[in-house]
């Protein structure tokens, strides 16, 4: 029995001296997460004379993309998974949360909320928004592509619009992949505050943005 203890306290302390060094060798896993527009002086708001509710859909990504590892497109046939540096969240719940949150902002007067709204509200607009791209490259630059659907529940009208845009990025390394993110995204969103704008005033036809 004594010889038995004897090894296991041997094996305990060996554990004890290799596993840590084991740990250390481990790099540790790093997570990011997107940036609303801060509200300033300076930003393009518009204060609407009626309080209208504005719902947004689940936002749709590409499968490729909406996963925690960040990706980074190398090559037209090539993307890079980091398995070291992710998104503090799946990328369609951080990016309506965004969305919804830069909307706000831009539009102050308005209520926005996201789906699923609660039971016996019904939104006097609906948004919905597609995303072809919305990823980094080995080019320094984020890319975007998505088309949006703005539905108006009274008089049942519904207009669509697509958005190309491309943000470069000002440093380097995975921080500045998701600062540029949210950049590109605030322009995004800024282009769609106009457009939602024009919808609710009636003022002229909403036309496509290209």
């Amino acid at each position: 029995m004594i010889k038995k203890s004897i090894w296991a306290a041997l094996f305990g302390i060996l554990m004890l001296t290799v596993f840590p060094g084991c740990q250390s060798l481990t790099p540790p896993i790093t997570y990011y997460t997107l940036s609303p527009i801060k509200e300033t002086a300076d930003e393009n708001v518009a204060a609407n004379h009626q309080a209208l509710v504005i719902g947004i859909r689940p936002v749709q990504l590409p499968g490729t993309i909406d996963r925690t590892q960040m990706v980074i497109r190398s090559g037209p046939h090539r993307l890079v998974f980091s398995s070291l540096n992710r998104w503090a969240d799946y990328p369609y719940q951080l990016v309506q949360q965004t969305i919804e949150e830069n909307l706000q902002t831009l539009m102050p007067s308005a209520r926005l909320v996201s789906a699923p709204w609660p039971i016996g509200l019904k939104p006097d607009i609906t948004v919905t928004v597609k995303f072809h791209e919305l990823i980094g490259t080995d080019a320094d630059t984020v890319l975007l592509s998505a088309i949006w659907t703005i539905t108006a529940a009274d008089p049942g009208r519904t207009d669509s619009y697509r958005l190309n845009l491309t943000e470069p990025m000002v440093g380097n390394g995975y921080d500045e992949l998701a600062a540029a993110h949210s950049r590109v995204l605030a322009a995004f969103c800024r282009k769609m505050a106009d457009s939602l704008r024009g919808g609710m005033e009636g003022a002229r036809d909403p036309a496509p943005l290209s």
